[in-house]
């Protein structure tokens, strides 16, 4: 199924089944979680698969504040624009994968009193079956509370995020990432948009941010990552970043 293989530089070249290598290069990452990632090194499959199919990190903050307002004041059903405005802020600040978030009910959100709780537990991370237990800061509360308002009556059972054409069901990862891919397209955003994007986004400006090297350490474990390689793969600069970093350290 695999192979190794060395080349001309010395270095260790793994090679896989032809269908492993069609299923890496496909843009179906549920197929690959479930697929590939149980017979193969999940964090090769993982940077393997993101290589052919990238998607970036909102590198602009004024950006993030376009995109919120977008969301906002589009036209169409205002529930819906709400949900989205919601979801994209409640996922920044989250920085899980969208089918864990998409998975959430409003009880996972809200007290039986209707307050809201103080952490979100994903109790098996669809990805890593690992239990994750994250602040739901002053953001994320003020963005559902506003989404909530606009809903009115809703039940504890709900999901969070459900389809609009059919509230049984939640919102897909595919349904979702059109409408981020959309919104980009619309603002002439200019980047790799999907809903992994959303993931990353808070992890860079964090350390973008920073001077203090611990704090890589902490969002590695915020995002609940094995390895810290893994993590400085998300947080990759951009052409235009390292073009000024250069620049700005001439010599």
């Amino acid at each position: 199924m695999t192979e190794n293989k060395i080349n001309n530089t010395g270095e260790m070249k793994v090679t896989f089944a032809p269908w492993i290598e069609q299923l890496l290069e496909s843009k179906s990452t549920t197929a690959v979680h479930k697929v590939a990632a149980p017979i193969m090194d999940q964090d090769y499959v993982e940077q393997e698969h993101y290589n052919h199919n990238p998607t970036d990190p909102i590198r602009s903050l004024e950006d993030v504040e376009r995109l919120k307002n977008y969301f906002l004041n589009r036209k169409g059903w205002m529930n819906n624009n709400i949900r989205d405005y919601a979801y994209f802020v409640f996922s920044l600040n989250m920085s899980r994968r969208a089918g864990d978030i998409l998975a959430l009910h409003v009880y996972d959100i809200l007290n039986p009193d209707g307050s809201f709780k103080t952490h979100v537990t994903f109790e098996h991370e669809q990805k890593t079956g690992k239990k994750s237990v994250v602040l739901l800061n002053t953001k994320a509360r003020e963005a559902l509370t506003l989404y909530f308002d606009a809903l009115g009556q809703y039940k504890m059972s709900d999901w969070l995020f459900p389809n609009g054409k059919n509230p049984t069901e939640p919102m897909s990862v595919d349904g979702m990432r059109r409408m981020l891919q959309r919104a980009a397209k619309a603002l002439n955003i200019d980047m790799h948009m999907g809903t992994h994007s959303l993931r990353k986004t808070n992890p860079y400006h964090m350390i973008s941010s920073s001077t203090d090297t611990q704090d890589e350490v902490m969002v590695s474990q915020f995002l609940q990552h094995n390895n810290i390689k893994t993590t400085y793969h998300y947080i990759k600069r951009s052409q235009t970043e390292m073009d000024e970093f250069i620049e700005n350290h001439g010599i």
